[in-house]
């Protein structure tokens, strides 16, 4: 069984009880059941990959009998992240409250006979402890990098070593933009149904070449035609690499969300509260560090 069975057969939902669906995450099909041993996701905010990632794990520990490390930040965000979506959503699922009826706590969920571990990432005592076969780093760029570099010692006697890192971006070339450019970097590539030309969805005013949005007529449109690009062609994309690597790598912007209008992207860049770094890493899901900043 692979997982996208799985959740159908089980009709998974998530933590407010909704079905677990890809029409209006297309971009999220291939990621679920990317299992490579190096995994990287450079992202915008609210783009269902922290969902992802819980229902990822789960599966894994139960069919493929994966022990898994998830870090985020502090004990603090374990404490709020466990609390508040991983065991809403295994409350919603018959299937996952059943796997983890031998030991459920916030730090540690057993999944029949692997476990998953909830850590921070601030303490170097917590990164010695316990032993995996995956470690996934949620929220990379707030982490404690020398503490995250340090979990990699609890994958020696696995024969799987996965990492898999995932995070808004913040500074060029370090934490999660580092994997990525690290990455084979992956781009949903769309194809203009006026044109037939191949594109990814991209945002730099300097450039108007690079505009995947028109801003006064707030739609998206043809890099190379202009014309409007309907909802259902964002949909309809494909992830094309752009080189070979040994890490997989994502590039997820609210750009290629469907559910996403170019009029809300508008507005969030010309509302006088939202500074060029919140729209950089939260819209675009690329690092900032000055008004040229852009995806290279």
């Amino acid at each position: 069984m692979n997982i996208h069975s799985w959740i159908q057969n089980n009709s998974i939902k998530n933590e407010k009880g909704e079905l677990i669906e890809f029409d209006s995450h297309p971009f999220l099909f291939d990621i679920y059941s990317d299992n490579s041993q190096y995994l990287t996701i450079m992202k915008s905010a609210q783009v269902g990959l922290s969902t992802a990632a819980i229902l990822r794990n789960h599966f894994d520990a139960k069919q493929n009998k994966l022990d898994l490390i998830y870090t985020l930040p502090t004990d603090n965000d374990v404490r709020i992240f466990v609390g508040g979506k991983v065991n809403r959503i295994i409350a919603n699922n018959p299937c996952m409250i059943e796997d983890v009826t031998d030991k459920d706590s916030i730090e540690v969920k057993q999944v029949g006979n692997s476990v998953i571990y909830f850590r921070g990432t601030f303490s170097e005592k917590q990164a010695i402890m316990v032993t995996a076969d995956r470690l996934v780093h949620d929220e990379l760029d707030s982490s404690n990098l020398n503490v995250v570099a340090s979990y990699r010692a609890r994958l020696q006697h696995s024969k799987y070593k996965q990492v898999h890192t995932f995070s808004h971006p913040n500074l060029p070339e370090s934490g999660v933009h580092n994997d990525w450019l690290q990455s084979d970097q992956k781009h949903w590539f769309i194809k203009c149904p006026s044109c037939n030309e191949w594109q990814y969805l991209s945002w730099n005013t300097e450039v108007p070449s690079e505009m995947s949005v028109d801003i006064e007529r707030k739609i998206f449109i043809c890099k190379k035609c202009h014309a409007k690009i309907p909802d259902y062609v964002r949909r309809n994309g494909q992830w094309v690499k752009k080189k070979s690597a040994a890490i997989s790598g994502y590039w997820v912007s609210l750009l290629m969300a469907p559910w996403v209008s170019a009029e809300e992207i508008v507005k969030k860049f010309q509302d006088p509260q939202t500074t060029p770094w919140f729209f950089y890493t939260r819209v675009l899901g690329l690092p900032y560090a000055d008004a040229s900043s852009k995806l290279l």
